[in-house]
């Protein structure tokens, strides 16, 4: 039986429905206004033009037709309050065999198809920064680096992993197909020169010298101590501390990033709090959003969280309840992530003041203010505070 080493709850993202345009109601109901819909069109970039989405073809490949009026009934419709990589989304991604060719484009549906196709052309040129700006909303960025019928599920069942368990595993799957480790560790055991070799880990994807896409053992090991060198970087007493209490450095750092150049360039430095391995993202990679949930940055906000610093918000669920927590950009997750418990830093005096009369005011309305993460109890704390980290190293049992 495949062991699974569970790790603190993620965001539950909702979902998002997709259908053609044919297939929904756009009536009143009785309980508020029908949901607003956009339609999906890609810019070509084999072709240097802009289509309509149709769907996904047997073959794995995009469905696409012309960019006209007569043809928008066709195009796939979407909840524009939703989240497109979500729902249908992911079951469009796992199907979606050539993401790279394409830019997806959610458009209003009162915008004329024409006027998208000729803004999203518009939008590749160069020197068409305002378009581009103006078309950033609109964009459907695919997180997919891999697609799940390039897995190798014959490998994972050497491994003990079968693709129920990684589905049914929280976004094992869908994190792996992104370009991240697993959401939780699995118990690992493989065959190996010396016998079968064993031990807690989390998986990840990579991409073999021939385009093959295998999987990656991440094995719990030691945590990393002061004065480790880490791609030129020195780590110290202050960095350690910082990673352990939020998993990310908080700041940048020059690091080698081609062993075989020694070229350096600045990067967000993160340790996942499982394994203790330690990761790097080039700043230049980095796709900071202004924008969080229902929270925008301000400017200050936005270059701090560009810097890797903490950055405090409060946003409104769909249920109606505040969130207050912080976000940082994460060299493990690829990205801005939610810290919850971890946070460290509060709302600054001013804000807080201005959001909590905004929370008063809508208590009334819609319920009580909630604080982001799970509290723990009192004997949830006091056995967090017992439990010592252990190490795992991997086992070998010898070949009889």
């Amino acid at each position: 039986m495949t062991k699974i080493v569970l790790l603190p709850l993620q965001m539950i993202h909702s979902s998002l429905k997709l259908t053609y345009m044919n297939d929904v109601n756009l009536a009143p109901e009785n309980n508020g206004a029908a949901p607003e819909h956009g339609y999906l069109m890609a810019y070509d970039k084999k072709e240097q033009k802009a289509k309509g989405v149709k769907g996904i073809a047997a073959n794995g490949e995009l469905e696409t037709l012309d960019a006209g009026e007569a043809n928008k009934g066709q195009f796939i419709k979407v909840d524009q309050r939703g989240n497109f990589f979500t729902n249908f989304g992911k079951n469009f991604l796992y199907q979606y065999n050539n993401p790279g060719r394409y830019s997806l484009y959610n458009i209003p549906k009162e915008t004329p198809v024409e006027q998208a196709k000729e803004k999203i052309e518009a939008a590749q040129l160069p020197q068409n920064e305002a378009v581009r700006r103006e078309l950033a909303s609109t964009r459907v960025y695919n997180n997919h680096r891999y697609n799940e019928r390039e897995i190798n599920w014959e490998q994972a069942g050497n491994y003990g992993i079968t693709p129920d368990v990684l589905k049914n595993s929280k976004d094992s799957l869908e994190r792996m197909l992104q370009g991240k480790s697993s959401a939780v560790a699995f118990h690992i055991a493989k065959p190996s020169e010396l016998g079968r070799e064993s031990g807690d880990a989390k998986l990840s994807l990579f991409r073999d010298e021939n385009g093959v896409v295998k999987f990656d053992i991440h094995y719990i090991r030691q945590a990393p101590k002061v004065g480790e060198d880490y791609r030129g970087h020195t780590l110290t007493e202050d960095d350690l501390k910082t990673l352990n209490q939020t998993g990310n450095l908080g700041k940048t750092v020059d690091m080698v990033i081609d062993y075989r150049t020694k070229e350096t360039k600045p990067c967000y430095l993160s340790k996942d709090p499982v394994t203790n391995e330690l990761f790097h993202m080039p700043v230049e990679q980095a796709r900071v959003p202004r924008k969080v949930k229902d929270y925008t940055l301000s400017q200050k906000e936005y270059e701090a969280a560009v810097r890797g610093e903490e950055v405090p918000i409060r946003f409104k669920s769909k249920n109606g309840n505040y969130y207050t927590t912080s976000i940082q950009m994460s060299a493990a997750e690829r990205g801005v992530e939610f810290l919850w418990e971890r946070s460290t830093k509060k709302l600054e005096e001013g804000q807080k003041q201005e959001q909590q009369q905004t929370g008063n005011r809508e208590q009334q309305v819609n319920g009580p203010v909630q604080t982001a993460g799970k509290p723990l109890k009192k004997e949830e704390t006091s056995g967090q505070a017992e439990k010592k980290t252990r190490t795992r190293k991997p086992t070998i049992t010898p070949k009889m």
